[in-house]
């Protein structure tokens, strides 16, 4: 059985499986007298937990989007493949805001002749300053943390990936 969650603009499914175990973690958590969350959105946090504890719940996969042609990266997507060996991938993330947390781009082929992949920020940025990275060669990657309002740290960046 699948049971499904929505909030925070995602609608989430859950195998039976996996709402046990989460379930068991966020009770042995709570037993330890841990903090699990502690800000003014605390009253959702417990209302989430409230839902998973109930139902057996667990964390959803990671969002992976591979983009084989130009266009928009989708909201809460946190890892993006550029993925075209003869043409060059222009990717467009709208606002950062919409991917908080750890977020990963990689070109998994090499990049068009003479051309690279890019992904451009409308809104946010990488590193404080730069809203363009660019990917020149197969497996160049980037990690970065988003904040919630979409200023990105640089975690790792793998290869040569060029800011600016």
């Amino acid at each position: 059985m699948t049971d499904t969650f929505t909030g925070g603009g995602k609608s989430n499914n859950f195998s039976d499986e996996q709402l046990a175990e989460a379930a068991e973690m966020i009770k042995d958590m709570l037993a330890s007298g841990r903090v699990l969350y502690n800000t003014a959105s605390a009253s959702a946090l417990s209302t989430a937990l409230s839902q998973m504890i109930a139902a057996g719940s667990t964390m959803p996969a990671p969002l992976v989007q591979e983009l084989t042609a130009s266009g928009a990266v989708t909201a809460g997507v946190e890892s993006l493949e550029l993925n075209h060996a003869t043409v060059t991938i222009a990717a467009t993330i709208a606002d950062a805001v919409n991917h908080q947390g750890i977020f990963i781009a990689k070109a998994t082929t090499e990049p068009g002749v003479g051309g690279d992949h890019t992904v451009t920020l409308t809104s946010g940025t990488w590193n404080g300053t730069a809203t363009i990275a660019t990917f020149a060669d197969v497996n160049d990657a980037l990690a970065v943390y988003f904040d919630s309002a979409g200023n990105g740290t640089v975690i790792s960046n793998i290869g040569s990936v060029a800011l600016s």
